[in-house]
């Protein structure tokens, strides 16, 4: 009988195992045991697109709402909409989201992705669950490419595809060192438009802003002694006053509001004034747009240092970029939805573009 029973453990023992990948340590620090095969996926927070990245997006079996919709302006929900309107629907999504239990349990996935600012969200949901809830990052509270490149590395371990996982860094990392140009009194610059829980205008952007860094730009914002996004008053951008400032994509149309009901505040700006406005791919929609910040880079650079970067494309670089990622350009979604890169001139109290298309 003893034997009989010792037998049966070691089966039980052996079948665990093998129906265990191990142990993956996820964003937050938590240790999470998934199994050796993922057959099926839920990605909640835009998580997926470090899925989409790395290939795996067939193997989702649910999307959100916020997903399904046409307003997100995200790198993997253009190269993947047709997929996601069709799969089931596991919530709303958003900033601040609860996932359906009911339709997850119904689903059965074998793991469960989520991109969040709270450790706690991914612990309430796997303890309800019962199912395996694998945190992954961007970087908090501003990108940061070491956290994204780990994220990389614990998708690409669960879902078997560790060597797209070191492909997709070493891609990134080479783009980073592609523009290596430090000038001695680098331009400085500002940004604004950045979205947060939603499209805002000028006053909204970003310190320690990693396209301006690459770039080789100064950051006026870094005044502040701040990390990611901020909110400024208007006094403060006329007083910084720099003589080159790019716009968010999303925050454009608010802008350009704002400047119909007041151009006399744009008018003082130096770099509306001398034509030095760029509008650029929109940074942020629901989290970072990593990709679309390195590609953001290269447009930056060519703008503040355009005899340096005189060939550069950077529609061409931005749909290089977007196809190793996802497979497929998609310079042209952004362009159709939020004007793509552009100069932007004051005209009769409003903006005009002009399309950046090719080198200059």
């Amino acid at each position: 009988m003893r034997n009989l029973i010792t037998a049966l453990l070691v089966v039980l023992l052996i079948t665990a195992a093998s129906a265990s990948a191990g142990t993956v340590t996820d964003a937050f620090g938590r240790n999470v045991v998934v199994p050796d095969k993922i057959e099926r996926l839920v990605a909640i927070g835009s998580s997926m697109s470090f899925v989409a990245c790395l290939g795996a997006q067939d193997l989702a079996v649910g999307a959100e709402d916020i997903e399904q919709k046409k307003f997100l302006t995200k790198p993997y929900i253009y190269a993947n909409s047709e997929m996601l309107t069709k799969l089931p629907t596991i919530g709303k999504g958003g900033p601040i989201r609860i996932p359906s239990y009911e339709m997850l349990i119904k689903l059965k996935p074998d793991v469960i992705f989520i991109v969040s600012v709270e450790k706690s969200e991914p612990e309430l949901i796997q303890r309800k669950l019962n199912i395996p809830v694998v945190a992954l990052s961007y970087g908090i509270p501003s990108f940061a490419p070491d956290v994204f490149y780990k994220s990389f590395r614990t998708a690409g371990k669960v879902l078997g595809r560790e060597s797209r996982a070191e492909e997709l860094i070493s891609f990134t990392e080479n783009l980073i060192e592609e523009l290596d140009y430090r000038p001695e009194e680098p331009v400085s610059a500002y940004i604004g438009g950045i979205s947060y829980k939603g499209m805002q205008g000028l006053e909204s952007t970003s310190a320690d802003f990693l396209p301006m860094q690459i770039a080789g730009i100064k950051n006026t914002a870094d005044s502040f002694g701040r990390k990611g996004q901020i909110f400024i008053n208007r006094e403060y951008i006329l007083i910084s006053n720099p003589s080159l400032l790019f716009i968010d994509g999303n925050g454009f149309s608010i802008i350009k509001e704002k400047m119909r009901s007041d151009p006399g505040f744009f008018q003082r700006l130096v770099a509306f004034r001398e034509g030095r406005v760029y509008l650029l791919l929109p940074d942020t929609s629901y989290f970072v747009n990593p990709e679309v910040m390195i590609a953001n880079a290269f447009m930056m650079a060519k703008a503040a240092y355009p005899e340096r970067y005189a060939l550069l494309d950077p529609v061409k670089k931005a749909d290089e970029i977007f196809t190793f990622y996802y497979g497929k350009p998609l310079y042209e979604y952004f362009k159709r939805d939020t004007g793509g890169y552009a100069k932007l001139k004051m005209s009769g109290g409003t903006l005009i573009t002009e399309e950046i298309n090719g080198v200059e």
